[in-house]
C-alpha cells in the first residue's frame, strides 16, 4: 500500500451523509407543515363556533327565563318572536315594510353621501373656501338632529321626503368630514409631481387626491351606512305609516312585545349584513389603494 493510500485510509474526513434512521421511525414522522396549516383552519372555525354558542346559549336562557324569572309581557319568548317573524314573512308584511326602509335609506344615503363627497373635495382642496364655509358647516353639525325634526315635519310632511331629509343630513356630516380631512391629508409633493409631469386637474383628482383619501372615505362609509338606516328608522317611528320603524312603533303602541322584538330582530339582522358587506368593501378598497394607478 502506498503512503498516499495509507494517508487517505487513516484520515478522519467527516461524511456529509446522514445516518439512516432506525427501523420504524420513518413511518412515525409527522411533517411540520401539517401542524402549521391545521392551526389557521382551527382558528377560522373556532371564532364562528364560539359566537354561535353564545347566541344559542343566550336564546336558551331567554326562553327559560321568560315567564319564570321575568314577566313574559315585557320580554316575550324567542319561540313566539320567531312565529311572528315567520308570519310576517309569509303574509308579506316584512317585505313591504323592509323594502320601504331600505329604499329610503339607500336614496337618502346616495343624496347625502354624494353632496358630502363633492363639498368635502372642494373645501379640502381650497384653503380659502374652507376658511369661509367650514365654520357654518360646523355650527350646523353641532345642532342636535332631533331638534330639527319638528322643522323638517313642517317642511317635508310625514312621508318619504321627511325620511330622506333626516337621512341625508346625518349622512352628509359623517361623509363630509371624512372626505374633507382625507383630501387635506394628501401629500402636496404628490400633487406637485403630477403637475410637473403635465397632469390635468382630472388626473390630480383621480390619480392622487381620491386614491390618497380613499381610506378616509371608506371610514366615512363604515360610519354613515349604518347611521343612514338608523336615521330612517327614527323618522319612521316619529311619523310614518310604513317601514320597519313603523312596525316597531305600531307593536310597541299595542303592547305587543313579540312583534316589537321581531321588528328589532329584523333590524339587527340587517345591521349585521351591512357590517359584513362593508368589511368586504373596505378590504377591496384598501387593495385598490395599495395597487395605485399603475396597478390598475
Amino acid at each position: 500500500m502506498s503512503p498516499v493510500e495509507k494517508k487517505a485510509q487513516g484520515s478522519s474526513v467527516p461524511s456529509t451523509q446522514l445516518p439512516d434512521a432506525p427501523a420504524g421511525e420513518g413511518s412515525a414522522r409527522v411533517p411540520v407543515e401539517s401542524t402549521s396549516t391545521a392551526s389557521p383552519k382551527r382558528a377560522r372555525w373556532s371564532v364562528p363556533l364560539i359566537r354561535l354558542t353564545i347566541v344559542l346559549g343566550a336564546l336558551a336562557l331567554w326562553e327559560y327565563a321568560s315567564g319564570r324569572v321575568i314577566d313574559e309581557f315585557f320580554i316575550s319568548r324567542p319561540s313566539e318572536i320567531a312565529q311572528v317573524w315567520l308570519r310576517w314573512v309569509g303574509d308579506g308584511t316584512l317585505w313591504y315594510n323592509a323594502s320601504s326602509t331600505f329604499l329610503s335609506a339607500a336614496v337618502g344615503f346616495a343624496l347625502g353621501g354624494t353632496a358630502a363627497i363633492v363639498v368635502g373635495y372642494i373645501l379640502g382642496g381650497s384653503q380659502r373656501l374652507a376658511e369661509v364655509f367650514e365654520p357654518f358647516i360646523t355650527s350646523i353639525y353641532s345642532l342636535p338632529k332631533l331638534a330639527l325634526v319638528p322643522l323638517f315635519v313642517m317642511w317635508f310632511g310625514t312621508g318619504r321626503p321627511l325620511q330622506l331629509a333626516i337621512c341625508g343630513l346625518v349622512v352628509f356630516f359623517l361623509m363630509f368630514y371624512n372626505t374633507y380631512y382625507g383630501i387635506k391629508d394628501v401629500d402636496r409633493g404628490l400633487i406637485d409631481a403630477m403637475r410637473v409631469m403635465g397632469g390635468s386637474r382630472w388626473d390630480i383628482a383621480t390619480r392622487v387626491r381620491l386614491p390618497s383619501a380613499l381610506v378616509w372615505v371608506v371610514a366615512g362609509l363604515k360610519l354613515s351606512v349604518p347611521q343612514a338606516l338608523v336615521a330612517v328608522v327614527v323618522a319612521e317611528i316619529l311619523a310614518s305609516n310604513r317601514g320597519l320603524g313603523h312596525l316597531v312603533a305600531l307593536n310597541s303602541g299595542q303592547f305587543n312585545s313579540a312583534g316589537t322584538f321581531a321588528a328589532v330582530a329584523t333590524l339587527l339582522l340587517v345591521g349585521i349584513t351591512i357590517d359584513r358587506l362593508l368589511a368586504v368593501a373596505t378590504r377591496r378598497a384598501l387593495i385598490w389603494k395599495q395597487e395605485g394607478p399603475a396597478g390598475r
